[in-house]
């Protein structure tokens, strides 16, 4: 898994779980708050997340910082511990983010390709995993952020399997224990009327980073991803969302770094990994309802493939479903989230804070 703990990290140090403890309780100079999340993944699959959240103010102008601790186990013995920081300085027109954390991940390997995903066949690995984030963005103009990130990942992969059913699902000895480190700019635009139960605007983030050997880094490739949400009212209760992602992890990428299905939500329903290769495109359209007291439902949908270029994109994968939202700070539109979501030929279930996008 390409940066599982750093994903969970980020997670854990989400403002919209600071921002409901303020807006429950009067603004203190230091607030901790901790709790559990459901754990719901067809990687890793059942269990129980634990984070805990220190919320405080350095500057009044600023929105608060945030310093997160967290955990998680499954019940496939899949584990991980994270740290995170969030900080805003100069009247947010500057943003740092720190992360890190390690893991211990049971997961299935598919192969690489859309042939390999659609073959269904995986073979058991282990991952052993630790990583670092770190990014500075600062404000150019209205609502647009450009800085640089930096992204270390060191993985140590075992294959459970004595007899390994394909010869594609052989993976390369030097990938097996092997470590990225990367760096390049990164790039933000937000103008959304909300963080966390956006009903109008757009959000859009870019990267663009370099791994190489001079760096640290067993490998010298470039990579570049691009999410772009859009949102508009369509009245009082209804809101419908749209969302575009690409991604392209250069030649000489590893296994566990290239583009594919399952992390970010691009295409809910299939199991992370299954469908990876070198570029991936998705586009989703999500219908949002208020239907009664906190309790509201969504309606989604969207299509999307990886292939070894963007010019040799093929079969488009199909993906649909629902969910159940319960709105836990209506003040900040938090909705404690339930999906279904139906692919090809699997399904899976989702639960999580906020939105998908």
């Amino acid at each position: 898994m390409r940066i599982t703990v750093l994903a969970c990290c980020l997670a854990l140090a989400s403002p919209a779980l600071a921002e409901e403890a303020l807006a429950t309780k009067p603004p203190k100079p230091f607030s901790v708050v901790a709790m559990p999340i459901p754990v719901s993944n067809p990687a890793i699959g059942n269990g129980l997340a634990v984070a805990a959240l220190g919320i405080y103010t350095r500057d009044q102008a600023d929105p608060p910082w945030i310093t997160a601790v967290g955990g998680m186990y499954s019940d496939t013995h899949s584990w991980a511990v994270a740290v995170g920081q969030q900080a805003n300085l100069r009247n947010d027109t500057v943003r740092l983010t720190l992360g890190g954390g390690g893991g211990d991940f049971h997961l299935d390997f598919y192969g690489v390709g859309a042939g390999a995903g659609a073959r269904n066949r995986a073979i058991p690995i282990e991952q052993q995993a630790a990583g670092l984030l770190a990014e500075a963005l600062f404000q150019v103009r209205p609502h647009t952020y450009v800085g640089v990130r930096y992204r270390g990942v060191a993985v140590k992969t075992t294959l459970e399997l004595s007899e390994i059913p394909f010869p594609d699902l052989q993976l390369p000895k030097f990938e097996l224990d092997s470590a990225l480190s990367s760096l390049g700019l990164a790039a933000e635009y937000d103008s959304r009327d909300s963080e966390f139960g956006p009903r109008k605007g757009a959000y859009a983030t870019a990267q663009f980073l370099v791994a190489s050997k001079t760096l640290g880094s067993d490998f010298d490739y470039n990579r570049f991803e691009l999410a772009a949400n859009a949102y508009h009212a369509l009245s009082d209760k209804a809101v419908v969302a749209g969302r575009l992602a690409l991604c392209d992890s250069g030649d000489g990428a590893p296994f566990y770094d290239l583009c594919m299905f399952g992390q970010n939500n691009d295409l809910r329903g299939y199991d992370p990994g299954r469908y990876r290769d070198h570029t991936l495109a998705s586009v989703q359209v999500e219908y949002r309802r208020d239907l009664f007291w906190r309790f509201g439902a969504v309606a989604f949908a969207g299509v999307g493939g990886v292939a070894p270029s963007f010019d040799k994109l093929g079969k488009l994968l199909p993906a649909a479903g629902v969910g159940l939202r319960f709105k836990a700070s209506k003040t900040h539109r938090v909705n404690a989230s339930f999906d279904v979501a139906f692919a090809e030929d699997s399904q899976a279930f989702y639960f999580y804070i906020g939105e998908a996008f």
